[in-house]
């Protein structure tokens, strides 16, 4: 397909600005850009936005009148529908409401909003407060304690603002995405045994719910290219989420509805129930089905699967690997996708297969899960796909299409990997018909390797889909500021336009893009700890985004704001007088190398693990010492990256142009020497590696060959160092160099600079952090793997600009 030309890239009519994006965005003047592609953007800032079920504030109440949707004066003497929280003592005098005999911080008032509240709905919560006379007490809290299926949650309108013995308003917005059980609000105080008034509440509503409805349906813009789907549960259905859906979407997959655990928690017990309801709501509105998933390696994959059955000499037990155990597995397997392609026929179009079966170390190739140790091998992948044809075909469903899923294949070093076993299962003739790409990227993955995936697998001739579409704009964590989150958006915006610019460019490549997610607030990137991350092209309130506008029409995209280039961390790396030996031992030769610190706590505990670690460099490449101090070392996890290990990051040429470029190299190394690898590109670097354990801890020797043309004077390169520690099976702390993002085994974007030079110009290679870095450490939250897509939680505080400029 040629590409469109400017004029035709978009056949809608050109939008007003009334008909633009969120009226809470202020809208500064517009430069209207040439709608040409861009491969790559403005790189990603920021530390973790997470917009929780509440946005909160601290500000003068200032409530119009009209769309007051509740209100308490207590001027009829009673409490009305307030109730206390706790074993305290409500009473009404002069018109306002008076707490006394609290014992505890959370007792206090408290009042039900289920009913008052709705889902995508913007709130104002507004009220007088003041402590009673004689009362001890500086600030009070007001909060909605949130109850849904998933649990309870805690949405802050107002966080200990200050308060006295006289009247001050309070107010906060509010708003929630999706139905909840119960909402309470209520009131708190620090000071457990503090008294104080209330009066004058009020819920205000400043945008009802519901959907725009006068702007482009999304499926019909790129109707002419692929279906457009949403990950979807129950909860997407209902109401105005439900009208959202409807109007842009024409396809949907489960979002967890149909995987293991779901559809048999129990062996031999078929739960169909939340399926079929997203199925039959699927039909009766005009929308196809994204069948997910058969066979994953997560623990929404029920225990049993794992274990000899009921009836077994070794019931309970975990299989091991026999011919006896693997036919177990198959059965299983049989008796599970027979009873899916059973029940929904040929209703569901196509099915993930297998999900996630390519390992994150591209030398390992193979996710070393329990089907891999089970079967010793992928073989299990082949035999998965041979069962779910024989199913579907013996129902009659044949034109059912069957899928292998996978996160990262836009990394060159993944995606060789894949294309590997897709070509060699077609060599076998395994019936696979289509790959699907998640893309859980970020605003610094580069939409070059993005489209060189699906341009490569095309040579294989199998159908293609995006399956779980997020762009992450990194976000900060809870109660951190976020003064960049407009231009963030807008940036997303941007990238949705080059992204999907070049999806439409090859739409016969594909058959679907599917966004994880129906809008921010129902995306699995949310939590308690990132309530502003922002990924999809709705908002909370499922309004269109800048994302949104990026897809529909580019032409009123503001620019990108300027911000202020990062000070990059530099360090100078001396030429060794002679290669050092790699034995895991400091000898004479580390006298003359450049020293750096991992400080920069990027998760858990900032008294975890931390290393000095020693560089030099010669014509075979790099060489690093890290001298850990660890008191308790464990490697007990059976994830690398979960143990107490070290990483070296290395971007050669410094080129910083987002993902992983041919030769760039994630390089890990434990405590006892196990050395796994990242997601490199095909020309990395081979590494030599040694460990040592000692009286504080362990060492690490690390050499990563260069080409000769990188290794040598005044040639600079990308570069991060990395210490994980480990505790118990479970990764507690995280400590960087100076990449604070929790990012970099994604994108070569937020490294470091090592400059090679023949001599230091200053002590240790002047390797401290800039000032600019060293502030990042106060804003940096907690990056943990999250273990359904392998994404490390996307954390980042500062500006990038266009890759040309980075580092220089």
């Amino acid at each position: 397909m040629a590409p469109p030309s400017p004029e035709s890239f978009m056949e809608i009519p050109k939008l007003s600005e009334s008909r633009i994006p969120p009226p809470r965005w202020s809208l500064q003047p517009m430069n209207h850009q040439a709608r040409e592609r861009r491969r790559r953007l403005p790189a990603l800032v920021g530390g973790a936005l997470l917009l929780p079920a509440a946005a909160f504030a601290f500000a003068p109440a200032a409530a119009a009148q009209d769309g007051v949707v509740y209100s308490s004066d207590f001027e009829d003497g009673t409490v009305g529908d307030w109730a206390p929280r706790g074993p305290v003592s409500l009473a009404v005098e002069d018109g306002a409401l008076l707490t006394t005999g609290r014992s505890a911080d959370w007792h206090g008032p408290s009042l039900d909003l289920t009913d008052v509240v709705e889902p995508g709905g913007v709130y104002e919560i507004a009220l007088s407060v003041r402590f009673a006379d004689g009362s001890a007490g500086e600030a009070l809290t007001a909060t909605v304690q949130r109850e849904t299926a998933d649990g309870t949650s805690y949405d802050s309108v107002v966080y200990q603002a200050p308060a006295g013995a006289e009247w001050t308003e309070l107010s906060g917005e509010y708003s929630i995405a999706s139905p909840a059980t119960s909402l309470t609000f209520y009131v708190e105080s620090p000071t457990v045994d503090a008294s104080y008034w209330i009066d004058d509440f009020t819920v205000t509503e400043l945008e009802p719910p519901g959907i725009e409805p006068d702007i482009p349906n999304l499926k019909d813009v790129v109707a002419d290219d692929f279906r457009i789907g949403a990950a979807v549960d129950g909860r997407d259905l209902v109401e105005s989420s439900g009208q959202l859906l409807n109007k842009h979407f024409n396809q949907i997959t489960a979002e967890n509805h149909m995987k293991p655990d779901a559809i048999q928690p129990t062996e031999g017990e078929f739960t169909f129930d939340a399926a079929d309801e997203l199925v039959e709501y699927a039909e009766a509105n005009g929308m196809e089905i994204y069948g997910h998933t058969f066979l994953w390696h997560t623990t929404q994959v029920p225990e049993w699967w794992f274990e000899y059955p009921a009836g077994h000499p070794n019931a309970g037990e975990p299989l091991g690997s026999s011919d006896e155990d693997r036919q177990i597995m198959l059965d299983r397997l049989e008796a599970h996708i027979g009873a899916l392609a059973e029940h929904y026929g040929d209703r569901i179009w196509a099915w993930d297969v297998v999900n996630e079966v390519i390992s994150d170390n591209n030398a390992e190739v193979y996710r070393h899960s329990r089907w891999y140790e089970i079967f010793e091998g992928p073989e299990y992948v082949y035999e998965a796909f041979r069962i779910a044809r024989a199913e579907f075909d013996a129902v009659g469903a044949t034109d059912v299409k069957l899928f292998i899923n996978d996160y990262g294949t836009e990394n060159p070093g993944k995606r060789d990997n894949l294309y590997g076993l897709v070509e060699d299962m077609l060599a076998a003739g395994v019936p696979v018909d289509g790959v699907g790409h998640q893309t859980h990227v970020n605003l610094n993955t580069s939409i070059d390797q993005v489209e060189e995936s699906l341009l490569k697998f095309a040579d294989l001739g199998v159908l293609q889909a995006v399956t779980e579409l997020d762009v992450a704009i990194g976000a900060p964590g809870e109660g951190e500021e976020f003064p960049q989150l407009e231009a963030r958006l807008i940036e997303q915006g941007h990238y949705f336009r080059d992204l999907f610019a070049m999806y439409r460019e090859h739409g016969d490549l594909l058959e679907s893009v599917t966004v994880w997610g129906l809008h921010d607030g129902r995306s699995w990137l949310r939590s308690e700890t990132r309530p502003l991350e922002s990924p999809l092209v709705f908002s909370d309130a499922l309004r269109s985004k800048w994302a949104y506008w990026g897809i529909v029409d580019p032409s009123v995209l503001p620019e990108i704001p300027d911000e202020e280039e990062p000070e990059y961390a530099r360090v100078q790396v001396p030429l060794a007088d002679a290669a050092p030996e790699i034995d895991g031992a400091r000898d004479g030769v580390w006298d003359g190398a450049s020293t750096v610190a991992t400080e920069v706590t990027v998760e858990g505990s900032a008294d975890g693990a931390k290393a000095d670690v020693s560089l030099l460099w010669d014509e075979a490449g790099l060489y690093a010492l890290f001298e850990v101090t660890d008191p308790a070392l464990d490697e007990s996890s059976a994830n690398p990256w979960e143990q107490d290990s070290v990483e070296v990051f290395l971007n050669p040429g410094n080129a910083k142009e987002g993902g992983y470029g041919e030769a760039d190299g994630q390089y890990r190394i434990s405590f006892s020497n196990v050395v796994t690898l990242g997601g490199n590109g095909p020309e990395a670097g081979e590494v030599v590696s040694a460990a040592a354990v000692t009286d504080t801890g362990y060492t690490v020797e690390v050499h990563v060959a260069m080409a000769p043309e990188q290794a040598a004077v005044g040639t600079e390169h990308g570069l991060e160092l990395q210490v994980n520690d480990g505790t118990d099976g479970a990764r507690t702390a995280v400590h960087t160099w100076y990449d604070p993002t929790g990012l970099s085994w994604n994108t070569n974007a937020n490294w470091g600079i090592a400059e090679f030079v023949e001599e230091v110009e200053e002590p240790g290679g002047g390797g401290k952090l800039p000032t600019t870095g060293a502030a990042l450490t106060a804003a940096v939250a907690g990056a943990a793997v999250l273990g359904i897509a392998g994404v490390l939680t996307v954390v980042a505080v500062r500006r990038r600009r266009a890759a040309a400029n980075w580092g220089d």
